[in-house]
């Protein structure tokens, strides 16, 4: 383990310590350590700020699928993908809730040393949920903007599967049992598969994942490389719902301590319709979740009304960008095209465009 620097409570480190405080899944050394094999998004250097025996890796980008994939949604061309991200897009949260100010401190003031080398135009911290925002804004100041970048949902597991069908409003609740027995009698089957048997699907995985990335001209977010590294942290698995040998749909998991994480997936939609394929993989995956006694699952981002009226619970994703001007500019670029950006991202989160 490398340190470069260290000050203000803060070390950046050339290396993924072996022992990392985590959170959550995106925090965890396994999940970090994978994500520095991908090559979905291009890097140009990478380091990890270090306080407290908690880590927030910092890449230097030059592409991100997933950032230009909301460049591309809010028709903004004046941010780029040059750019320091404090913790990848790809995470769905960077922290979840509180974290040390020193991470802040000492991402930014990395951050700015780059920028100032030529290596990237801004810092951005995505995924924070509105505690980390605060956290971040307590520590280095206001942004030159905020954007409300995203909205992922969870849910608590509590009692038993029975129970949680019985939480749902009735006329929802019979309609779910009803989609499971169609799902049943026309054949789908739902399997948690991990190893070699995931990583022999991931072909036939990709086509289903990348589809649902057309909307808005999105960009695809994964390649079949990605899906493999994904499939190779700790605790990953692949649920697949399938119907004789046809794969109809596809979750990525991720097991950590008491939660599961689903980050991407999809299904064949020419049979939606047919099979329920996407009820039955969400509600086969939750009853798997209460048989192995896990507490939680993060279900991931989009389908925001679907997953509201299934009684998930919402967390906003914030985005805080930092100029290297002192004090930001409100009233230009970047500050304009931020602001213009949330506007066309929160009216689609929030249903109103």
């Amino acid at each position: 383990m490398t340190a470069t620097r260290t000050a203000e409570g803060w070390s950046l480190l050339g290396e993924l310590p072996e022992r990392v405080v985590s959170g959550c899944l995106y925090d965890s050394a396994g999940w970090l350590g994978m994500w520095e094999t991908t090559g979905i998004e291009r890097r140009v250097r990478h380091g990890y700020v270090h306080a407290e025996g908690q880590v927030l890796p910092l890449y230097a980008l030059t592409s991100s699928p997933f950032w230009h994939g909301y460049l591309a949604q809010s028709a903004q061309t004046r941010l780029g993908s040059r750019h320091v991200f404090a913790g990848s897009t790809y995470s769905m949260y960077t922290k979840r809730g509180t974290f040390p100010q020193a991470l802040a401190r000492g991402a930014h003031a990395t951050a700015m040393e780059w920028i100032d080398a030529g290596d990237a135009d801004l810092l951005i911290a995505p995924n924070l949920t509105d505690d980390a925002a605060a956290t971040w804004e307590d520590a280095v100041g206001p942004p030159a903007g905020r954007v409300l970048l995203d909205r992922t949902y969870s849910c608590e597991l509590s009692g038993d599967f029975d129970d949680h069908l019985r939480r749902l409003p009735k006329k929802l609740r019979q309609d779910v049992r009803r989609r499971l027995r169609r799902a049943d009698e026309r054949g789908l089957r739902i399997d948690m598969v991990e190893g070699p048997e995931a990583h022999g699907l991931v072909p036939s995985a990709l086509p289903l994942v990348v589809g649902t990335t057309d909307e808005h001209g999105w960009p695809a977010l994964y390649d079949e490389d990605t899906l493999h590294a994904l499939l190779r942290a700790p605790g990953a698995l692949l649920a697949v719902a399938r119907v004789a040998d046809r794969i109809a749909g596809v979750f990525f998991g991720f097991r950590h301590d008491a939660e599961v994480t689903f980050l991407c997936g999809g299904v064949d939609y020419s049979g939606l319709t047919e099979l329920s394929t996407y009820v039955a993989l969400m509600y086969r995956c939750l009853e798997w979740g209460y048989a192995n006694g896990f507490r939680r699952i993060e279900w991931g981002r989009d389908n925001y009304r679907f997953k509201e009226r299934h009684g998930l619970v919402g967390t906003d994703l914030w985005a805080l960008v930092y100029s290297p001007d002192r004090p930001p500019a409100q009233d230009g670029a970047p500050a304009t095209a931020l602001a213009d950006m949330h506007r066309v991202l929160a009216a689609y989160i929030e249903g109103r465009g």
